[in-house]
């Protein structure tokens, strides 16, 4: 740009003897004629980057005291500036260079973004402010600019944009946090600095919004205000979705987080666009008082930011301050948290410790909860490796099952046995559960398990009300033969439910139990939505007073049988291999075999009386001619002899292959079932058994049957595409573009990932295969309300044609694979017209190209018009470490540091 022969007065069109505030009032005119001619078309506006840098370079000469003083004494000045000579402050101050500034700021670190000029104290947030640079404000504050810092007369980025004429800007900073109450050296508000009656409107209207009022620490406002906001607690405002705790967590307000938390029960673990929590923020501020009573309230301290980096490391800006109060929750006493029943501390802080770590007396973890009852920390204990029948070194040698049931937990008892404990294991006093239980409650209980395992009850039916208003728990736990019928689960209700419940269904497929000889597992399998052969007990299935669901569309699955008794029985004796092992009886230790790769273990005093089981077995049996995907050994085990029985089943572990499940078979069926819990029990003796490999989609985080999805090759599982974004994926089934034309996404946890794929995507309130009722999360639209003229909005399955909105934290979780962080997104096809589009109902959502805002979000109201046909695995973070490490950077600490 050529030197110009104005005078920075002539540019700002002042006259030198104006005062400072002339000045400001000038520049505020020059700013609006900019905003003013931005309007207009490129090829009509006056204004050109040129001619506005050169009023910004006039103003600068002038603002300034001393410079202004040397330009009247020598009329020389800076009229001209390369790029690469720019203070933030001054791209900032620049709408047209909004992308040097994006570039500048990738690089800066977090103090240089908050850096205030030398002279001025003003900070690039001010300069961008003050300047309308909207896009640059926006920028700013995502990338953790401090909207509260005041330049050398008190004033912040909120002060300047409102004497400046903004409402937009000063929209923006309150969505963004800035304090409007905050006072500049003169006493005054922001507010009163309003330079027209828009931005008092402004100020006036966002003060009546709850996030508004908590960046301003207004807890009289919200104990005077709360019955009547509408807001949800756990509300996530504007572009940053963050929620009121996230607001006071971050800029300090201990009070106000705590009556958010104790008052209000306010979500800890809710994450903004940038994936902080709640303790993210209050750990990267500096809050000590907050972490500290975060962790106590048990937040979520693993969570992982968008940038690879969990709130403690986030701390680490300030020293050993904030790392300090996280080392301190990991070294609390573990044997009171299992006492007190803190399960979230098992979860989070228990790192390295063995689940059987014992007390110096030998009183083990589990022991300890058993005896308390804390069943959520027993359940913890024992799916993190606890042995469940580990003894007191004591006198007693009593197990956890022998406190639980002396302390009548039946709860925790139950919880105990699926998980393998043994019922035979006799204490110090020669006592077993069944002696140590007091209670007649108890005592049932416990009768009742030896009878189903006598009788060979085996079926395990988890029956539930439907509706939310039924709760969250069974109505009843039953335990049937294999082959039982719609007879045999009704008389085995209690009387009072059979007076109420006369219609089942699974996930809202109704089950069709017409027939007098269909069995119960046949019924359930046919009306799942996806067609594995594989069945994990126990069955959740809801009891409705009528008829419900049979109009839905819901296609039931054919009858499979795969193959008869007598068939199988010739192909598998052409095969097998034969052991036996004789089981002494009344012993008072373990017994165990080896039979080719199978181990077996049977428990202390199983038998009465000596027996001898047979043990056939095929290694690795062919594919053709059993059916069974994946299946490491098939094996059947039957007694010698007659009027045989066990008083506890034994363990079979398949020694070579850890990630294996045993299934038995439901005999002249398809159907195989195991147990979700009791993994390695056989449920019988005298039967058939598999071990099947089930396929590590994401080890550790996922892994599925071998059919429950197209496998693309054996031990490769996954394609690649880039098509509408580069992913890996699974395929489910082959899209039916004729039925179902439309592809949309659906954005989930990774966790939820099997029961969906087992039960379809199901409206709100049901109860799938896991025993879980869906429900909305509770800061998300309310069930009963009226949004987009739609009675009951959020009483629907919702979708989006966009991928990346359904990626958006609101819908989908990040999960770690290895080093690389990602989403799981579901690709499902829909039926023509089943649904109906609406608006965003994300805050702050950004459209990417092809996104069309007014029909983002699709609902549909039957989940039968709808097929997921595969699961979209997107990257977020290449790489956990990197991310890491280059926040660091942003930090200002050492890289090292956070990895």
């Amino acid at each position: 740009m050529a030197a110009t022969t104005l005078t920075p007065y002539e540019i700002l069109q002042v006259k030198p003897l104006d005062s400072d505030f002339q000045l400001r009032v000038a520049y505020r005119l020059r700013i609006h004629e900019l905003k003013k001619d931005r309007l207009n078309f490129p090829t009509n506006r006056k204004i050109s980057p040129a001619k506005f840098r050169l009023i910004c370079r006039a103003y600068e000469t002038l603002s300034d005291h001393d410079k202004r003083k040397i330009y009247d004494s020598s009329k020389e000045w800076t009229s001209t500036l390369p790029l690469t000579k720019y203070t933030l402050q001054q791209l900032a101050g620049e709408p047209d260079l909004a992308p040097q500034l994006r570039d500048r700021l990738e690089k800066a670190t977090l103090r240089q973004i908050d850096a205030k000029d030398p002279k001025t104290d003003q900070t690039p947030l001010y300069c961008a402010a003050r300047a309308c640079n909207v896009d640059a404000v926006y920028h700013l504050t995502e990338q953790g600019a401090e909207p509260d810092l005041a330049q050398r007369t008190g004033s912040t980025a909120l002060h300047v944009s409102a004497f400046y004429g903004h409402p937009e800007i000063v929209r923006c900073l309150l969505e963004s946090g800035a304090d409007y109450r905050k006072q500049n050296s003169y006493k005054n508000t922001p507010e009163k600095e309003s330079f027209d009656d828009n931005v008092r409107n402004t100020f006036t209207d966002m003060k009546k919004q709850p996030f508004v009022q908590a960046a301003a620490d207004q807890l009289d406002w919200f104990k005077e205000n709360i019955d009547t906001i509408p807001n949800h607690i756990d509300e996530q405002y504007y572009r940053q979705c963050q929620t009121l705790l996230h607001c006071a967590s971050r800029k300090g307000f201990t009070d106000l987080a705590r009556w958010l938390v104790e008052q209000r029960s306010a979500n800890l673990d809710i994450v903004d666009n940038n994936l902080n929590s709640a303790l993210h923020l209050a750990a990267y501020g500096g809050h000590t008082a907050i972490v500290e009573f975060l962790l106590h309230q048990g937040a979520n301290s693993i969570l992982i930011n968008k940038w690879g980096m969990t709130a403690e490391q986030e701390g680490i800006v300030h020293g050993t301050q904030i790392v300090t109060l996280f080392q301190a929750m990991r070294n609390r006493n573990m044997f009171d948290m299992a006492a007190q029943g803190v399960e979230w501390w098992f979860k989070y802080h228990f790192a390295g410790n063995s689940p059987d770590a014992t007390t110096n007396e030998g009183t083990s973890l589990l022991y300890i909860a058993s005896r308390h009852g804390q069943t959520s920390v027993v359940k913890w204990l024992l799916e993190n490796g606890a042995n469940v029948n580990i003894q007191l070194t004591s006198v007693s040698h009593s197990t956890s099952l022998h406190t639980a049931a002396y302390n009548d937990h039946i709860s925790t008892v139950e919880l105990l046995i699926n998980h393998g404990a043994d019922v035979n294991i006799k204490n110090h006093y020669g006592e077993t559960v069944f002696d140590n239980a007091r209670s007649d409650k108890m005592k049932n209980f416990l009768q009742q398990y030896r009878k189903n395992l006598l009788e060979n009850k085996i079926l395990i039916v988890h029956l539930f009300g439907d509706g939310r208003k039924t709760g969250n728990e069974p109505l009843a736990k039953l335990q049937l033969n294999w082959n039982a019928t719609r007879d045999d689960l009704w008389n085995a209700m209690p009387e009072s439910l059979r007076k109420e419940y006369h219609s089942f269904s699974i996930a809202r497929r109704p089950l069709q139990l017409q027939e007098k000889d269909t069995t119960i597992i046949s019924a359930f399998c046919r009306a799942r939505y996806g067609k594995s052969k594989f069945v994990e007990l126990p069955l959740c299935i809801t009891a409705h007073e009528s008829p419900r669901y049979v109009n839905s569309g819901h296609i039931l699955g054919e009858e499979v049988i795969d193959y008869n008794s007598r068939e199988f029985q010739a192909k598998f004796m052409s095969k097998c291999q034969n052991s036996s092992i004789k089981i002494a009886s009344q012993l008072n230790k373990i017994q165990k075999f080896t039979c080719g790769n199978l181990s077996v273990t049977f428990p202390v005093n199983c038998a009465s009386k000596q027996l001898s089981i047979d043990v056939e077995y095929i290694d690795s049996p062919d594919l053709q001619t059993f059916k069974l995907p994946e299946c490491l050994c098939l094996f059947r085990t039957k007694f010698q002899g007659k009027n045989n029985a066990l008083e506890e089943m034994p363990n079979v572990v398949f020694n070579g292959d850890s990630n294996v499940r045993l299934y038995s078979w439901i005999q002249s069926q398809a159907y195989w079932f195991a147990h979700k819990i009791r993994h390695g029990r056989l449920p019988f003796i005298d039967g058939v058994h598999a071990f099947i490999r089930h396929v590590d989609i994401i080890p550790a985080a996922l892994n599925l049957p071998p059919d429950m999805f197209i496998q693309a090759a054996v031990g490769k599982p996954f394609n690649t595409r880039d098509h509408p974004v580069y992913c890996r994926y699974l395929k489910i089934r082959e899209h039916k573009t004729d039925v179902y034309p439309h592809i949309a996404y659906h954005g989930t946890s990774i966790k939820v990932i099997p029961s969906i794929l087992m039960d379809g995507l199901v409206m709100p309130s049901t109860v799938v295969s896991n025993g879980i009722r869906v429900c909305p999360p509770d800061n998300h639209i309310a069930r009963g309300v009226n949004v987009f003229d739609t009675e009951d909005f959020s009483n629907g399955i919702f979708v989006s044609p966009s991928i990346h909105y359904c990626s958006d934290p609101v819908y989908a979780v990040t999960f770690s694979d290895g080093d690389e962080r990602l989403v799981a997104v579901l690709e499902c096809a829909v039926k023509r017209d089943a649904f109906k589009a609406f608006p965003s109902t994300v805050p702050g959502y950004k459209g990417h190209e092809g996104d069309d805002l007014t029909a983002i979000e699709w609902r549909l109201t039957n989940p039968a018009a709808i097929e997921i046909i595969s699961i979209l695995f997107i990257p977020q973070i290449k790489s956990r470490i990197a991310a890491a490490r280059l926040r660091a950077g942003k930090l200002g600490v050492n890289p090292n540091d956070v990895t």
